[in-house]
């Protein structure tokens, strides 16, 4: 995902337009941009390898964990979507809605494959203490809202709009959007205010109602470091004029943040072992 962000940034998306083949070859000229592209192809396959060997791994357990294979089918189905994303991104010249799809699909897909690796470390919950179900759904519903702005975000990135709004914190100040731009821009800005706001809120209920699960207590935390760091990533993304180094750290700082949000919530909606 970080070297996808690499990618964009250097203007290397279409520097292989065709596939799966690049230029007509499996092994391309590789000058300036186009090593980006196809190293980040080459990424890909070794990424879906580790995937697919993953699920027989989890295949071959699945008595034991039975969720970590559920997980790792996900896993090969996101893949495959991915795949699918992928190819779109090329067919329809990294027009905006495909590359946020591929985002959005390379966000979950990471997501998934962190929650496998969260089961297998640990074992089947099979207990009595559980988080209760209104925390749950806030904390899905914080996660879903995350990657609202994963996609606003893919969508804005590939329209070009980035710099459409340069005050806060509306587009200029306190003046709103006026045009395609900026709305498509500020789609975005919203759903990242958005989901500060319900990082908070979580933090805030997590403190208050789930003090004897120091899983998600701590986990709270984390999310709410990421999303502070994220808002300031994202200013100074856009103070600095899109500095890549930024959009890149950006970028990685939202693959965390939803990750441990996603985590969370998953975490929340398990009952936790109670020793016997």
């Amino acid at each position: 995902m970080v070297w996808g962000a690499v990618v964009r940034v250097n203007g290397a998306g279409m520097t292989c337009p065709d596939w799966p083949r690049c230029q007509g070859a499996w092994l391309p000229s590789l000058d300036n941009p186009t090593v980006y592209e196809w190293s980040h192809r080459l990424g890909a396959i070794i990424v879906t390898s580790i995937i697919a060997l993953t699920f027989i791994m989890a295949y071959r357990c699945r008595a034991e964990v039975p969720g970590a294979f559920r997980a790792a089918s996900v896993g090969v189905g996101l893949i495959v979507a991915q795949i699918v994303a992928g190819w779109l991104t090329i067919k329809f010249q990294n027009n905006p809605p495909t590359v946020a799809l591929h985002l959005l699909v390379g966000f979950l897909t990471f997501v998934t494959l962190l929650i496998v690796a969260v089961i297998a470390r640990g074992s089947e919950p099979s207990s009595r203490q559980s988080s209760g179900r209104g925390f749950a759904r806030l904390a899905l519903a914080t996660t879903i809202v995350a990657f609202a702005a994963v996609f606003a975000a893919g969508y804005m990135s590939a329209a070009n709009d980035g710099l459409a709004c340069v005050g806060f914190p509306l587009c200029n100040g306190m003046a709103g959007a006026v045009t395609l731009a900026q709305q498509i821009h500020m789609g975005h800005r919203f759903a990242a205010y958005a989901t500060i706001a319900a990082v908070l809120v979580t933090f805030v209920t997590a403190l208050a109602t789930q003090r004897a699960r120091s899983d998600i207590v701590a986990i709270s935390w984390l999310a709410l470091a990421l999303v502070i760091l994220q808002g300031v990533l994202g200013t100074l993304t856009v103070m600095s004029r899109l500095d890549p180094v930024l959009r890149v750290w950006h970028e990685a700082n939202g693959a965390l943040l939803t990750a441990a949000l996603a985590v969370l919530a998953y975490a929340a909606y398990r009952r936790q072992r109670v020793p016997a």
